[in-house]
Protein backbone atom coordinates (compact mmCIF):
# COMPACT_ATOMS: atom_id res chain seq x y z
CA UNK A 1 0.00 0.00 0.00
CA UNK A 2 1.59 3.28 -1.02
CA UNK A 3 1.38 6.73 0.52
CA UNK A 4 -1.34 7.94 -1.84
CA UNK A 5 -3.73 5.18 -1.00
CA UNK A 6 -3.14 5.84 2.71
CA UNK A 7 -4.02 9.49 2.19
CA UNK A 8 -7.19 8.49 0.33
CA UNK A 9 -8.46 6.43 3.25
CA UNK A 10 -7.27 9.06 5.70
CA UNK A 11 -9.34 11.69 3.88
CA UNK A 12 -12.47 9.50 3.88
CA UNK A 13 -12.19 8.68 7.54
CA UNK A 14 -11.37 12.21 8.65
CA UNK A 15 -14.57 13.27 6.88
CA UNK A 16 -16.66 10.81 8.85
CA UNK A 17 -15.23 11.40 12.31
CA UNK A 18 -13.47 14.77 12.49
CA UNK A 19 -15.10 18.18 12.17
CA UNK A 20 -12.71 20.70 10.65
CA UNK A 21 -13.36 24.37 10.16
CA UNK A 22 -13.07 25.69 6.63
CA UNK A 23 -9.72 27.22 5.89
CA UNK A 24 -9.03 30.01 3.44
CA UNK A 25 -6.82 29.25 0.47
CA UNK A 26 -3.34 30.76 0.44
CA UNK A 27 -3.06 34.01 -1.53
CA UNK A 28 -1.09 32.28 -4.26
CA UNK A 29 -4.35 30.82 -5.63
CA UNK A 30 -5.47 34.08 -7.15
CA UNK A 31 -7.91 32.60 -9.69
CA UNK A 32 -11.37 31.97 -8.28
CA UNK A 33 -12.51 29.61 -11.04
CA UNK A 34 -10.82 27.15 -13.38
CA UNK A 35 -12.36 29.01 -16.32
CA UNK A 36 -10.48 32.19 -15.38
CA UNK A 37 -7.29 30.15 -15.03
CA UNK A 38 -7.78 28.70 -18.55
CA UNK A 39 -8.23 32.17 -20.03
CA UNK A 40 -5.14 33.48 -18.25
CA UNK A 41 -3.22 30.41 -19.42
CA UNK A 42 -4.15 31.04 -23.06
CA UNK A 43 -3.30 34.72 -22.80
CA UNK A 44 0.01 34.34 -20.95
CA UNK A 45 1.20 31.00 -22.32
CA UNK A 46 1.48 29.41 -18.86
CA UNK A 47 0.17 26.05 -17.68
CA UNK A 48 -2.67 25.85 -15.17
CA UNK A 49 -1.85 24.43 -11.73
CA UNK A 50 -5.08 23.18 -10.10
CA UNK A 51 -4.97 22.25 -6.43
CA UNK A 52 -8.02 20.03 -5.75
CA UNK A 53 -8.75 19.88 -2.03
CA UNK A 54 -11.43 19.57 0.64
CA UNK A 55 -11.83 21.32 3.98
CA UNK A 56 -11.89 17.95 5.75
CA UNK A 57 -8.72 16.49 4.20
CA UNK A 58 -5.93 16.73 6.76
CA UNK A 59 -3.15 16.50 4.10
CA UNK A 60 -4.80 19.34 2.16
CA UNK A 61 -4.94 21.58 5.21
CA UNK A 62 -1.36 20.77 6.17
CA UNK A 63 -0.15 21.81 2.73
CA UNK A 64 -2.00 25.11 2.92
CA UNK A 65 -0.17 25.88 6.16
CA UNK A 66 3.26 24.72 5.04
CA UNK A 67 4.03 23.85 1.41
CA UNK A 68 2.06 26.70 -0.16
CA UNK A 69 3.64 29.19 2.25
CA UNK A 70 7.15 28.21 1.13
CA UNK A 71 8.75 31.07 -0.82
CA UNK A 72 10.40 28.78 -3.40
CA UNK A 73 7.07 27.14 -4.15
CA UNK A 74 5.29 30.50 -4.32
CA UNK A 75 7.93 31.90 -6.69
CA UNK A 76 7.80 28.83 -8.96
CA UNK A 77 4.01 28.75 -9.21
CA UNK A 78 3.68 32.48 -9.86
CA UNK A 79 6.44 32.44 -12.49
CA UNK A 80 5.34 29.50 -14.66
CA UNK A 81 1.74 28.62 -13.78
CA UNK A 82 -1.77 29.96 -13.30
CA UNK A 83 -2.65 28.59 -9.83
CA UNK A 84 -6.28 27.85 -8.98
CA UNK A 85 -7.79 26.14 -5.94
CA UNK A 86 -10.68 23.73 -6.54
CA UNK A 87 -12.85 22.86 -3.54
CA UNK A 88 -14.04 19.35 -4.42
CA UNK A 89 -17.22 19.64 -2.36
CA UNK A 90 -18.30 22.78 -4.22
CA UNK A 91 -17.01 21.81 -7.67
CA UNK A 92 -18.38 18.29 -8.00
CA UNK A 93 -18.67 18.50 -11.78
CA UNK A 94 -14.93 19.21 -12.08
CA UNK A 95 -14.10 16.32 -9.74
CA UNK A 96 -16.29 13.93 -11.74
CA UNK A 97 -14.95 15.08 -15.10
CA UNK A 98 -11.32 14.58 -14.07
CA UNK A 99 -12.05 11.51 -11.91
CA UNK A 100 -10.43 12.88 -8.77
CA UNK A 101 -10.84 10.53 -5.80
CA UNK A 102 -7.89 11.48 -3.60
CA UNK A 103 -7.35 14.78 -1.81
CA UNK A 104 -5.27 16.70 -2.41
CA UNK A 105 -4.77 16.08 -6.12
CA UNK A 106 -2.77 18.37 -8.42
CA UNK A 107 -3.65 18.72 -12.09
CA UNK A 108 -1.27 20.57 -14.39
CA UNK A 109 -3.21 21.42 -17.55
CA UNK A 110 -3.02 23.45 -20.71
CA UNK A 111 -5.52 26.19 -21.55
CA UNK A 112 -7.87 23.61 -23.13
CA UNK A 113 -8.11 21.65 -19.89
CA UNK A 114 -6.03 18.72 -21.17
CA UNK A 115 -4.00 17.20 -18.34
CA UNK A 116 -0.24 17.31 -18.81
CA UNK A 117 0.58 15.83 -15.42
CA UNK A 118 -1.29 14.55 -12.36
CA UNK A 119 -0.03 14.05 -8.83
CA UNK A 120 -1.67 13.46 -5.48
CA UNK A 121 -1.16 13.23 -1.75
CA UNK A 122 0.65 15.40 0.76
CA UNK A 123 3.89 16.89 -0.59
CA UNK A 124 6.65 18.86 1.07
CA UNK A 125 7.97 21.94 -0.75
CA UNK A 126 10.85 19.91 -2.16
CA UNK A 127 8.55 17.12 -3.38
CA UNK A 128 6.15 19.56 -5.03
CA UNK A 129 9.01 21.39 -6.77
CA UNK A 130 10.28 18.05 -8.08
CA UNK A 131 6.80 17.31 -9.45
CA UNK A 132 6.61 20.71 -11.16
CA UNK A 133 10.05 20.16 -12.70
CA UNK A 134 8.66 17.25 -14.72
CA UNK A 135 6.59 19.67 -16.83
CA UNK A 136 9.80 21.07 -18.27
CA UNK A 137 10.81 17.65 -19.56
CA UNK A 138 10.72 16.83 -23.26
CA UNK A 139 9.79 13.22 -22.52
CA UNK A 140 7.35 11.72 -24.97
CA UNK A 141 5.37 10.38 -22.02
CA UNK A 142 4.32 13.96 -21.34
CA UNK A 143 3.91 14.99 -24.98
CA UNK A 144 2.16 11.96 -26.51
CA UNK A 145 -1.42 10.92 -25.88
CA UNK A 146 -2.18 7.71 -24.02
CA UNK A 147 -3.67 6.22 -27.19
CA UNK A 148 -0.40 6.73 -29.08
CA UNK A 149 1.60 5.12 -26.29
CA UNK A 150 -0.88 2.25 -26.14
CA UNK A 151 -0.46 1.58 -29.87
CA UNK A 152 3.26 0.96 -29.26
CA UNK A 153 2.67 -1.45 -26.38
CA UNK A 154 3.50 -5.14 -26.61
CA UNK A 155 4.34 -8.01 -24.30
CA UNK A 156 8.00 -7.02 -24.11
CA UNK A 157 7.63 -3.31 -23.31
CA UNK A 158 4.25 -2.83 -21.61
CA UNK A 159 5.59 -2.91 -18.03
CA UNK A 160 8.30 -0.39 -18.90
CA UNK A 161 5.73 1.86 -20.58
CA UNK A 162 3.44 1.69 -17.56
CA UNK A 163 6.28 2.59 -15.19
CA UNK A 164 7.22 5.58 -17.37
CA UNK A 165 3.63 6.82 -17.59
CA UNK A 166 3.30 6.43 -13.82
CA UNK A 167 6.43 8.52 -13.30
CA UNK A 168 5.60 11.32 -15.74
CA UNK A 169 1.84 11.34 -15.22
CA UNK A 170 0.39 9.31 -12.34
CA UNK A 171 -1.14 5.99 -11.24
CA UNK A 172 -4.46 6.94 -12.81
CA UNK A 173 -3.00 7.17 -16.32
CA UNK A 174 -0.82 4.11 -15.70
CA UNK A 175 -3.93 2.05 -14.91
CA UNK A 176 -5.63 3.42 -18.02
CA UNK A 177 -2.68 2.29 -20.13
CA UNK A 178 -2.80 -1.18 -18.55
CA UNK A 179 -6.51 -1.46 -19.37
CA UNK A 180 -5.99 -0.28 -22.96
CA UNK A 181 -3.30 -2.93 -23.39
CA UNK A 182 -5.44 -5.70 -21.88
CA UNK A 183 -8.41 -4.71 -24.01
CA UNK A 184 -6.45 -5.15 -27.25
CA UNK A 185 -7.75 -8.07 -29.27
CA UNK A 186 -4.20 -9.33 -29.79
CA UNK A 187 -3.49 -9.61 -26.04
CA UNK A 188 -3.39 -13.14 -24.63
CA UNK A 189 -4.51 -12.86 -21.00
CA UNK A 190 -2.96 -16.23 -20.18
CA UNK A 191 0.44 -14.68 -20.66
CA UNK A 192 2.26 -14.06 -17.32
CA UNK A 193 2.59 -10.33 -18.05
CA UNK A 194 -1.14 -9.99 -18.71
CA UNK A 195 -2.00 -11.97 -15.58
CA UNK A 196 0.23 -9.65 -13.57
CA UNK A 197 -1.54 -6.60 -15.02
CA UNK A 198 -4.96 -8.06 -14.24
CA UNK A 199 -3.87 -8.73 -10.67
CA UNK A 200 -2.52 -5.20 -10.22
CA UNK A 201 -5.48 -3.48 -11.88
CA UNK A 202 -8.29 -5.77 -10.80
CA UNK A 203 -11.55 -3.86 -10.51
CA UNK A 204 -15.22 -4.15 -11.30
CA UNK A 205 -14.49 -5.25 -14.86
CA UNK A 206 -16.62 -8.39 -15.31
CA UNK A 207 -14.32 -9.62 -18.08
CA UNK A 208 -11.45 -9.87 -15.58
CA UNK A 209 -13.72 -11.71 -13.14
CA UNK A 210 -14.84 -14.14 -15.84
CA UNK A 211 -11.23 -14.83 -16.80
CA UNK A 212 -10.19 -15.39 -13.18
CA UNK A 213 -13.06 -17.82 -12.66
CA UNK A 214 -11.57 -20.03 -15.37
CA UNK A 215 -7.84 -19.53 -14.73
CA UNK A 216 -7.67 -18.85 -10.99
CA UNK A 217 -5.40 -21.83 -10.46
CA UNK A 218 -2.81 -20.16 -12.69
CA UNK A 219 -2.98 -17.02 -10.56
CA UNK A 220 -2.62 -19.01 -7.36
CA UNK A 221 0.59 -20.54 -8.73
CA UNK A 222 2.12 -17.10 -9.28
CA UNK A 223 0.59 -14.78 -6.71
CA UNK A 224 -0.58 -14.70 -3.09
CA UNK A 225 -3.81 -16.71 -3.13
CA UNK A 226 -5.30 -14.95 -0.07
CA UNK A 227 -4.96 -11.55 -1.72
CA UNK A 228 -6.49 -12.83 -4.98
CA UNK A 229 -9.40 -14.45 -3.13
CA UNK A 230 -10.07 -11.31 -1.11
CA UNK A 231 -10.10 -9.25 -4.28
CA UNK A 232 -12.44 -11.67 -6.05
CA UNK A 233 -14.76 -11.94 -3.06
CA UNK A 234 -15.19 -8.20 -2.65
CA UNK A 235 -15.82 -7.54 -6.33
CA UNK A 236 -18.28 -10.42 -6.63
CA UNK A 237 -20.02 -8.89 -3.61
CA UNK A 238 -20.13 -5.42 -5.22
CA UNK A 239 -21.40 -6.79 -8.51
CA UNK A 240 -24.26 -8.59 -6.72
CA UNK A 241 -25.06 -5.91 -4.12
CA UNK A 242 -28.69 -4.81 -3.91
CA UNK A 243 -30.47 -2.06 -2.00
CA UNK A 244 -33.39 -2.28 0.42
CA UNK A 245 -36.70 -0.41 0.22
CA UNK A 246 -34.99 2.74 1.53
CA UNK A 247 -32.36 2.63 -1.20
CA UNK A 248 -29.57 1.60 1.16
CA UNK A 249 -27.12 -1.17 0.17
CA UNK A 250 -27.61 -4.42 2.04
CA UNK A 251 -24.87 -6.78 3.13
CA UNK A 252 -25.42 -10.20 1.57
CA UNK A 253 -22.54 -12.68 1.40
CA UNK A 254 -24.56 -15.53 -0.15
CA UNK A 255 -23.76 -14.61 -3.80
CA UNK A 256 -20.04 -14.71 -2.94
CA UNK A 257 -20.35 -18.19 -1.44
CA UNK A 258 -22.32 -19.33 -4.47
CA UNK A 259 -19.73 -17.93 -6.88
CA UNK A 260 -16.81 -19.59 -5.07
CA UNK A 261 -18.62 -22.94 -4.97
CA UNK A 262 -19.53 -22.69 -8.66
CA UNK A 263 -15.89 -22.18 -9.65
CA UNK A 264 -14.55 -24.63 -7.06
CA UNK A 265 -12.39 -22.14 -5.17
CA UNK A 266 -11.84 -23.02 -1.52
CA UNK A 267 -11.56 -20.77 1.53
CA UNK A 268 -14.66 -18.61 1.06
CA UNK A 269 -15.73 -19.13 4.68
CA UNK A 270 -12.67 -17.18 5.84
CA UNK A 271 -13.49 -14.13 3.72
CA UNK A 272 -16.86 -12.98 5.05
CA UNK A 273 -15.47 -10.86 7.88
CA UNK A 274 -13.01 -9.23 5.49
CA UNK A 275 -15.71 -8.39 2.94
CA UNK A 276 -17.98 -7.00 5.67
CA UNK A 277 -15.22 -4.74 7.00
CA UNK A 278 -14.37 -3.46 3.54
CA UNK A 279 -18.05 -2.95 2.74
CA UNK A 280 -18.39 -0.77 5.84
CA UNK A 281 -15.22 1.06 4.88
CA UNK A 282 -16.47 1.72 1.34
CA UNK A 283 -17.13 5.48 1.29
CA UNK A 284 -17.54 6.08 5.01
CA UNK A 285 -15.15 4.06 7.16
CA UNK A 286 -15.83 0.98 9.30
CA UNK A 287 -17.65 1.25 12.59
CA UNK A 288 -15.71 1.31 15.84
CA UNK A 289 -16.94 -2.21 16.66
CA UNK A 290 -15.71 -3.63 13.37
CA UNK A 291 -12.44 -1.73 13.61
CA UNK A 292 -11.77 -3.44 16.92
CA UNK A 293 -12.87 -6.84 15.61
CA UNK A 294 -10.67 -6.52 12.53
CA UNK A 295 -7.57 -5.76 14.56
CA UNK A 296 -8.26 -8.49 17.09
CA UNK A 297 -9.55 -11.28 14.88
CA UNK A 298 -8.32 -10.67 11.35
CA UNK A 299 -4.85 -9.09 11.57
CA UNK A 300 -3.48 -11.50 8.98
CA UNK A 301 -5.39 -9.87 6.14
CA UNK A 302 -3.19 -9.21 3.12
CA UNK A 303 -5.11 -6.01 2.40
CA UNK A 304 -3.31 -3.33 4.43
CA UNK A 305 -5.72 -0.67 3.14
CA UNK A 306 -8.49 -2.05 5.33
CA UNK A 307 -6.21 -2.52 8.31
CA UNK A 308 -4.79 0.98 7.98
CA UNK A 309 -8.17 2.66 7.57
CA UNK A 310 -9.57 0.83 10.58
CA UNK A 311 -6.73 1.98 12.82
CA UNK A 312 -7.15 5.60 11.70
CA UNK A 313 -10.92 5.39 12.20
CA UNK A 314 -10.44 3.99 15.65
CA UNK A 315 -7.88 6.42 17.04
CA UNK A 316 -9.58 9.52 15.64
CA UNK A 317 -12.98 8.59 17.04
CA UNK A 318 -14.61 9.95 20.17
CA UNK A 319 -16.08 6.57 20.99
CA UNK A 320 -17.09 5.92 24.59
CA UNK A 321 -16.41 2.22 24.14
CA UNK A 322 -13.82 0.77 26.48
CA UNK A 323 -11.12 -0.18 23.98
CA UNK A 324 -8.08 -2.16 25.11
CA UNK A 325 -5.39 -0.61 22.93
CA UNK A 326 -2.69 -2.78 24.46
CA UNK A 327 -4.59 -5.84 23.26
CA UNK A 328 -4.83 -4.35 19.76
CA UNK A 329 -1.13 -3.52 19.76
CA UNK A 330 -0.39 -7.14 20.70
CA UNK A 331 -2.54 -8.40 17.80
CA UNK A 332 -0.93 -6.10 15.23
CA UNK A 333 2.59 -6.95 16.43
CA UNK A 334 1.85 -10.65 16.06
CA UNK A 335 0.65 -10.09 12.48
CA UNK A 336 4.03 -8.72 11.36
CA UNK A 337 5.92 -11.25 9.28
CA UNK A 338 9.57 -12.09 9.84
CA UNK A 339 10.66 -10.19 6.74
CA UNK A 340 8.96 -7.06 8.09
CA UNK A 341 5.95 -5.09 6.90
CA UNK A 342 6.74 -1.44 7.38
CA UNK A 343 3.11 -0.27 7.20
CA UNK A 344 2.30 -2.44 10.20
CA UNK A 345 5.03 -0.60 12.14
CA UNK A 346 3.49 2.68 11.00
CA UNK A 347 0.17 1.49 12.46
CA UNK A 348 1.92 0.59 15.69
CA UNK A 349 3.35 4.11 15.90
CA UNK A 350 -0.21 5.48 15.83
CA UNK A 351 -1.53 3.05 18.43
CA UNK A 352 1.41 3.69 20.76
CA UNK A 353 0.94 7.44 20.38
CA UNK A 354 -2.75 7.05 21.17
CA UNK A 355 -1.95 5.47 24.55
CA UNK A 356 0.73 8.07 25.29
CA UNK A 357 3.85 5.95 24.72
CA UNK A 358 5.79 8.32 22.45
CA UNK A 359 9.10 6.46 22.88
CA UNK A 360 7.72 3.24 21.41
CA UNK A 361 5.85 5.27 18.81
CA UNK A 362 9.15 6.78 17.62
CA UNK A 363 10.78 3.35 17.67
CA UNK A 364 8.03 1.96 15.46
CA UNK A 365 8.52 4.80 12.96
CA UNK A 366 12.27 4.16 12.96
CA UNK A 367 11.67 0.46 12.27
CA UNK A 368 9.28 1.30 9.44
CA UNK A 369 11.79 3.73 7.95
CA UNK A 370 14.62 1.20 8.01
CA UNK A 371 12.50 -1.56 6.42
CA UNK A 372 11.26 0.80 3.70
CA UNK A 373 14.83 1.81 2.88
CA UNK A 374 15.90 -1.82 2.55
CA UNK A 375 12.92 -2.55 0.29
CA UNK A 376 13.50 0.59 -1.75
CA UNK A 377 9.99 1.83 -0.98
CA UNK A 378 8.81 5.38 -0.33
CA UNK A 379 7.65 5.93 3.25
CA UNK A 380 6.31 8.98 5.01
CA UNK A 381 5.18 8.49 8.62
CA UNK A 382 1.48 9.10 9.14
CA UNK A 383 1.74 10.36 12.71
CA UNK A 384 2.91 13.92 11.90
CA UNK A 385 -0.12 14.33 9.63
CA UNK A 386 -2.70 13.50 12.29
CA UNK A 387 -0.99 13.98 15.67
CA UNK A 388 -2.83 17.25 16.30
CA UNK A 389 -6.17 15.59 15.61
CA UNK A 390 -5.37 12.63 17.88
CA UNK A 391 -4.47 15.03 20.68
CA UNK A 392 -7.86 16.73 20.50
CA UNK A 393 -9.78 13.48 21.00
Amino acid sequence: MNCYRRLFFLSIICFSCVTTQAQELPEIFSHTTVGKAYRASKLGGKLVFAFVYTDWSVPSLKMMDTTFQDQKVVKELLADYEPVGINAVRKKSFVEEYKVHIFPTYLIMDHNGDVVLRAKGHKTPEELLATLAKTRSNSRYLKETLNNISNQANRENILELIDSVRYYKDDFEARNLAKKYLDKKSTDWRDPVSMYLIKENFGLDKDYLKFLSKYHFKFFERFDSLEIKENIAFHVFLNSMKTNSRGRPEFNFKPVKKWFRKHRISGVEKLENFVKIKYLLWGRGPSIRYSVNLLKHYPETSNDNVMYASVIRLILSNSRRNIDYNDLIYSVKNSIKEDGTFWRYDLLSLLYYKIGNEIKSDQAIEAATQIAEVLGEEYEPTLPLIADVINTN
